[in-house]
């Protein structure tokens, strides 16, 4: 049947290293029709060598299996981690049952005190705390509470919490910028965001802006390499 040549093709694709033939050889298994125990299995032992090789939307459902006791006992805070790395490496699907994982209603039952101040952040940030995407962008960028210094991340953060009105972010945003981390380095992009949480009360923001203003009249037209290094900008 043509079920069976599409098992055959994605059990060589997976024998090859295709991380996407693995997660839809994974979802057969899960979805056969009166699955049994030795199916899930498969399933989620398929899902995490997907997950492995790059395939989000596998480390997602990994986690839903994690999250609902789908051929393994019920690990919500398995399931929130796979969530999580689904989420910051693009996956939507990870973003939104992460996003429940955070309902103010904890339908899941997490135990918070279990949680380390990363992951409650990551919950806050998802159930649109903008302190909590704010103290994300920090934590990234100091490579603080056991969390990797990761500048993409710090920026994706800032990025969220000074869309959400957290001023201090917006300063922060302007400093990657500024020293082109995470970010393509933008002089006036930095300006914009320094002038703008400035504008709106952020005295850090207003130095920043005047110091890199008058710099910057140091370049040329094109606003070229600056004359000398500037690197007295920090992240507060």
């Amino acid at each position: 049947t043509n079920r069976l040549k599409a098992a055959r093709y994605y059990e060589m694709g997976c024998s090859g290293g295709d991380a996407t033939a693995c997660a839809n050889l994974a979802q057969m298994y899960e979805n056969k029709k009166n699955a049994d125990s030795n199916d899930k299995e498969n399933a989620l032992q398929l899902y995490a060598v997907a997950c492995q090789g790059g395939d989000m939307l596998a480390c997602n459902n990994l986690g839903w299996m994690f999250a609902n006791g789908s051929g393994v006992p019920k690990d919500y805070y398995k399931a929130m981690g796979y969530y999580k790395f689904s989420c910051e490496n693009g996956n939507d699907m990870g973003c939104y049952n992460l996003g429940l994982m955070s309902n103010v209603n904890n339908i899941y039952g997490i135990d918070k005190a279990q949680l380390s101040q990363v992951d409650l952040n990551y919950l806050a940030c998802n159930a649109g705390d903008m302190m909590g995407c704010a103290n994300l962008g920090w934590i990234y960028a100091n490579g603080d509470l056991g969390a990797p210094l990761n500048n993409h991340y710090a920026a994706k953060y800032f990025q969220m919490a000074c869309d959400g009105g957290i001023l201090g972010s917006c300063n922060n945003l302007g400093v990657l910028y500024q020293k082109g981390l995470g970010v393509p380095q933008d002089d006036q992009r930095a300006l914009d965001l320094f002038s703008y949480a400035c504008d709106n009360g952020f005295e850090s923001s207003c130095r920043n802006y005047g110091n890199f203003k008058e710099h910057l009249l140091r370049v040329n037209p094109n606003y070229g390499r600056l004359f000398m290094p500037y690197n007295s900008y920090e992240i507060p």
